[in-house]
Parts: C-alpha cells; structure tokens; sequence
C-alpha cells in the first residue's frame, strides 16, 4: 500500500515510522530541509523536499498513485490545499488533520469535503474523547466505540488466578 505523507513534522515522522515498519511504501514531503534530512536518516521512506500544496511537488511523489495522502502539517489551511491537490491528482483517499474544529461544524463556508478530504481528524477533539473513554471506564486497558457510540468494547486484562 502506498501512503504519501505531507508534512514531517512529530506526527508525520512517527506516523511514517509506524507504517514504514510495517512494510508500507511511504513518501514523505516537507518544505524544511533538516525535517527532510531527519526523515532520509532515520526512516526506511523516500523524502521529497518541497512545497506542501505545489502540484509540482506533489507530482513528483506520486501523490496521484497513492492509495492513502495524509495531509500533517501544522497549518489547517495548507492541509487543506495539499488535500484539494491530492485529490484533483487522483489520490485514492485523503485524510487531514485540522485543529479548527469550526470546519466540521454545519454552519462553516469551508467544509474539508470540498477539499476532498475524506476523513477528518482533529488531534485536541480525539485527544479529549480518548481521556473521557478511559477516565470514564478506569479499569479497561482499551475502549473503542463502533456504530456511532452505540456499541463500546472494552479491553480488560484479567489475572490468570
């Protein structure tokens, strides 16, 4: 599976780290050398330094063929211009991380699907369900919800006594 990775910062180096270890193709781009330099030194990826939202750029990673883009800078902004890119390219799935939480709400002008942003993440929303799951079910060592909240399974780890 080929996943293009636009932005090199934490979260993308680690999500790239992550993958590549599992045998993913992944390509990452960023625009700061020494992110880039990080990258080439320490991942087992192909690292294209370069404007986030140039098709220039995106084209020479092969943003086109990729079965999943992942848009990771820190500018919501650039997110959603290199997603709007990615997806005009042919990419096959696009997820972007958007801190403003106000380009999900209804009432927003800019709606991430008009950038062909398939799935959505917004780090501090995840970040503060993840804590409630689990303040909220103390003795589980996993909880994941399925059909919009209505299902939650709860990993517990028990004593073999």
């Amino acid at each position: 599976m080929k996943v293009v990775i636009i932005g090199a910062g934490e979260v993308g180096f680690h999500v790239a780290k992550a993958l590549s270890e599992e045998n993913y193709d992944i390509t990452i781009i960023d625009i700061d050398i020494k992110k880039c330099q990080r990258a080439t030194e320490n991942l087992d990826v192909i690292v294209v330094e370069g404007n986030w939202a140039s098709p220039n750029v995106l084209l020479e990673a092969n943003v086109g063929e990729a079965d999943y883009v992942l848009c990771l800078t820190k500018v919501d902004e650039i997110n959603l211009i290199a997603s709007q890119q990615s997806h005009e390219l042919g990419a096959n799935k696009v997820i972007a991380r958007l801190r403003d939480q106000q380009y999900s709400s209804r009432e927003s002008i800019i709606k991430p699907e008009k950038f062909g942003v398939d799935i959505v993440i917004h780090p501090e929303k995840a970040a503060c369900e993840e804590i409630t799951r689990l303040v909220k079910h103390p003795y589980a060592v996993q909880v994941m919800d399925f059909e919009s909240k209505r299902l939650t399974m709860l990993g517990l780890k028990i004593d073999s006594g």
